[in-house]
C-alpha cells in the first residue's frame, strides 16, 4: 500500500515540476482528470437501499496511453427471509477498495482531449463483514441442512480480481467532463474469510465467478500548463 502511495506522489511531484518545454513531448501527461462515480452514489442509497458506496477517480494521460486510478468506500447491508426455511438473515460489511491500470486511447489527440478507451485493471477490496443467520452455509455458499446456526463476524478480509474495461470520456462544458467506464470483472480471489463466503465484496459487487458493472463519472480536467505549440494558418 505505501509503495503504491509513494509511486503516485512522486509522478505528482514530476508532474508539477516538470517544464513547459517537456509538456510539449508527445509522452509528457497533459494533464489530470478528476471525478465522482455519480452512479454508485444514487444505486446503492436510493434504489437499491443496501447501503452507501463512493467512489473517486483520477487519470492522466501518456500519448495514447492513460495512466487509471480508482479508490472506493461504503457499507453494505442485506436482509431477508429465506424462502426455503423461512428463516431472517442479515448481512453487513464495510471497507474500502483500490483499482489501478492502464487505458489505450483509440482517439488521436484531439483539441478537447476526449477519449474512447481499452483497458486493464487490477483491483483489491480489504473490508469486514458479520453474518447473522439461523441458516447454515457449507464452504461454497449453498444452504447446508442440519447445520449450526451462523452470528460470525469476520475481519481484515481481503479480496482481488481483475477487470478489463472500456469507455468513454467527453468535454462539456470548458473543464468539465463527463464519461462512462463498462468492466468485467473475472478472477476473483478472496483471503481471511475463514467463518464463511462474503456474501457481497465491496468493489465486486455479488458473490459469483464474474461480474459486469457500470460507473458513470462527472469529471473535472485539471491541465498542468497551456498549450503553447503555435497554430497553423487555414493557407498551410
Amino acid at each position: 500500500m505505501f509503495r503504491y502511495i509513494f509511486s503516485v506522489s512522486l509522478c505528482l511531484g514530476l508532474l508539477v515540476t516538470g517544464s513547459s518545454a517537456c509538456a510539449q513531448a508527445r509522452y509528457w501527461p497533459t494533464g489530470i482528470r478528476l471525478s465522482m462515480d455519480v452512479a454508485s452514489l444514487l444505486y446503492y442509497k436510493y434504489y437499491q437501499k443496501t447501503g452507501a458506496q463512493y467512489e473517486l477517480n483520477a487519470s492522466t494521460d501518456f500519448a495514447n496511453f492513460m495512466l487509471e486510478g480508482d479508490f472506493g468506500w461504503g457499507s453494505i447491508q442485506w436482509k431477508g427471509l429465506d424462502p426455503t426455511t423461512s428463516t431472517h438473515s442479515a448481512y453487513t460489511s464495510d471497507g474500502q477498495y483500490f483499482r489501478i491500470g492502464l487505458n489505450y486511447n483509440l482517439l488521436q489527440d484531439t483539441p478537447d482531449k476526449n477519449a474512447a478507451f481499452l483497458g486493464v485493471r487490477y483491483a483489491t477490496s480489504f473490508f469486514q463483514d458479520h453474518l447473522a443467520s439461523k441458516v447454515s452455509y457449507n464452504s461454497a455458499g449453498k444452504i447446508q441442512k442440519g447445520g449450526l446456526p451462523i452470528d460470525e463476524e469476520q475481519r481484515d478480509v481481503r479480496a482481488h480480481w481483475h477487470e478489463a474495461v472500456a469507455g468513454v470520456k467527453v468535454k462539456v462544458w470548458k473543464l468539465l467532463y463527463v464519461g462512462s467506464t463498462v468492466r468485467y470483472k473475472f478472477g476473483l480471489h478472496i483471503n481471511g474469510a475463514n467463518a464463511y463466503v462474503p456474501y457481497d465484496v465491496l468493489g465486486w459487487g455479488l458473490h459469483d465467478e464474474e461480474t459486469f458493472g457500470v460507473s458513470y463519472y462527472l469529471s473535472l480536467r485539471i491541465p498542468f500548463v497551456r498549450d503553447t505549440l503555435p497554430r497553423r494558418s487555414p493557407q498551410e
